[in-house]
């Protein structure tokens, strides 16, 4: 395996050492005392933590209370502007009313810099809320109408510095990068990269003449928080321009007869919501394919982070990248037998 460790070193240095006393310097310095109680918060691609003021604080928007979450970005993925447009965004959809956790407003701004050591961090309020791995009938309409209202307001304004979902960011970006880091040298990485070749090249056509819009990104379960008054949307770390469907297939991408009978009424829902007669949820293969693709180079990226070896032990194995490689082109078989079919996208 390539050593890539010092990759990203001085600009993640700061932030794989982030400690406490670091946290409440960072957060202190916008203003705020804090009680010195600090919760780490499962996070792979930042830091997140539950911090506590020192005394009840009302911050606007609805929400009041002695606890926040602060966000420490991980330095290297987003720039400043990308960040800032994910915030203009949130901020938008919380004039409309749509139930999401968008960022705090100090000093006028939501994104901060601590200076010493130049990190982004935003302030959240802490929402009350679970996660729900199955949802009934009455949560499906409800996820769908949640959904639906988030892309009516993404369609009211564009992305100018957040990613495009398409073949050329999600494979041809994803191929460059497994190439430059060798993760592993072995006959099935190398077929794979091989593969990401004509993927692409299967894959770019269907993504022309495609309706794009500002989109969530990673509508999962895991990024909807089910509190007393409904469903909220999180994390919209992953907020791109892109089909619609990329935001309607990963609630429910199973493909047996329950799970598209419960895609088919989260559809129902959207559909009221958006007035949108027509969806590409032909697409769900190819979206699929590309997420599958990326995850490998998100991985990849972040092998220096320790976490991520704890996490992905298997990533720099043979028999990881031979199922790799089996996966890849079942997915790839799929694609090309329905256009082979004549049924197209």
């Amino acid at each position: 395996m390539n050593q890539v460790l010092g990759l990203w070193g001085q600009e993640t240095k700061h932030f794989h050492q982030l400690s406490p006393d670091t946290v409440f310097e960072a957060v202190e310095g916008i203003g705020h005392r804090l009680t010195g109680r600090i919760q780490a918060l499962n996070s792979l691609e930042n830091r997140v933590y539950d911090i506590e003021l020192a005394k009840p604080n009302d911050f606007g928007k609805g929400f009041s209370g002695t606890n926040l979450v602060v966000k420490f970005y991980r330095p290297g993925r987003w720039s400043h502007d990308q960040i800032n447009e994910e915030h203009q965004f949130l901020n938008s959809l919380l004039e409309f009313e749509v139930p999401i956790v968008a960022p705090l407003e100090f000093a006028g701004k939501t994104l901060h810099q601590h200076q010493e050591t130049q990190l982004y961090f935003a302030l959240f309020p802490k929402v009350q809320g679970r996660l729900k791995d199955e949802l009934i009938k009455d949560e499906i309409d409800q996820a769908g109408r949640l959904i639906g209202r988030i892309h009516n307001i993404g369609t009211m304004g564009i992305f100018k510095h957040r990613y495009s979902l398409n073949p050329q960011t999600f494979v041809s970006a994803s191929k460059s990068e497994l190439k430059k880091l060798a993760p592993v040298d072995h006959l099935s990485f190398h077929h794979y990269i091989n593969l990401l070749e004509q993927l692409e090249q299967v894959l770019t056509p269907l993504f022309s003449g495609l309706e794009f819009q500002r989109l969530h990104g990673d509508f999962h379960r895991g990024n909807i928080v089910w509190t007393s008054a409904g469903p909220m949307a999180v994390d919209f770390d992953d907020c791109l321009t892109g089909p619609v469907e990329q935001d309607l297939w990963l609630l429910f991408p199973g493909l047996d007869e329950d799970s598209l009978k419960e895609r088919e009424r989260f559809l129902d829902a959207y559909k009221e919501m958006t007035r949108k007669s027509h969806l590409k949820m032909n697409l769900t293969e190819p979206l699929r394919t590309m997420r599958m693709v990326h995850f490998n180079s998100w991985i990849a990226k972040r092998w220096e982070d320790h976490s991520f070896q704890r996490m992905f032990p298997q990533f720099t194995s043979a028999s990881y990248w031979d199922q790799q490689l089996i996966d890849l082109r079942i997915q790839l078989g799929m694609i090309q037998d329905r256009l082979g079919m004549g049924f197209g996208y």
